[in-house]
């Protein structure tokens, strides 16, 4: 087993490019994964904030996080494995701050204490978005800005919620065109995820709630997918 050993004190951020590999694969969100130990304190469309409590002994199962910022409240000793199958030890204090990349891990406390980190996660980096839906549209006449908003507000909390953070929708308006009004962008880090999503049941849950304003906009709107070339 190969085994690293990381040491920081104070406030730091910086780059943990050679503790965790990048993934293509499916998230496996921490928040389904492990509920005992990784607990939602905010979300938004922007940042999902987690609330990440270990006891001294306590693990993890294999999970993974977008890329974002991690606070650590208490000094912690943890050894981390890695998608790539290392064994990372780290240690530092309350108060260290670091960058994280899009991850794949699975942490366990080997310090003597429990440890808190408050982890604040990115959502929607164009960075991963390996496929795009684009939808140009004009409001139907009895469809309000704010019901299309909330919907996909609705709409991105499910996709959270299935374990993609990162994937969902955004919505624009277009000055000065008198074809279209709206530009909605829906984000996915692949094709595949892009399938799961639709296909699960939160998705067709709140897709069915907001079934008929959604069909007015599909009725005259100009939709296209794209996928990312490089």
């Amino acid at each position: 087993m190969n085994i690293i050993s990381l040491k920081y004190s104070g406030i730091q951020v910086f780059t943990l490019l050679f503790l965790f590999s990048v993934i293509t694969i499916n998230a496996q969100d921490a928040i389904k994964i492990d509920p005992e130990h990784y607990k939602v304190e905010l979300e938004n469309d922007q940042v999902r904030v987690l609330r990440i409590n270990y006891n001294a002994g306590e693990s993890s199962k294999m999970h993974t996080h977008p890329e974002g910022v991690a606070v650590f409240l208490t000094e912690h000793t943890a050894s981390m494995k890695t998608g790539e199958g290392k064994t990372l030890k780290m240690q530092g204090n309350s108060g260290d701050v670091l960058w994280v990349d899009k991850t794949k891990h699975e942490p366990m406390n080997i310090g003597n204490n429990s440890f808190e980190v408050i982890q604040i996660e990115l959502k929607n980096n164009t960075k991963t978005a390996g496929k795009k839906s684009l939808h140009l549209f004009k409001l139907p006449d009895d469809v309000s800005e704010k019901q299309v908003s909330d919907f996909l507000k609705e709409m991105n909390h499910a996709i959270s919620e299935e374990g993609y953070p990162e994937a969902g929708y955004h919505l624009y308006k277009i000055a000065e065109n008198n074809d279209y009004s709206y530009f909605m962008e829906g984000v996915w880090p692949d094709s595949a995820t892009y399938d799961k999503i639709h296909n699960s049941e939160k998705w067709k849950a709140v897709a069915e709630k907001g079934k008929k304003t959604i069909d007015k906009i599909r009725a005259q709107e100009l939709y296209m997918k794209a996928e990312k070339v490089n």
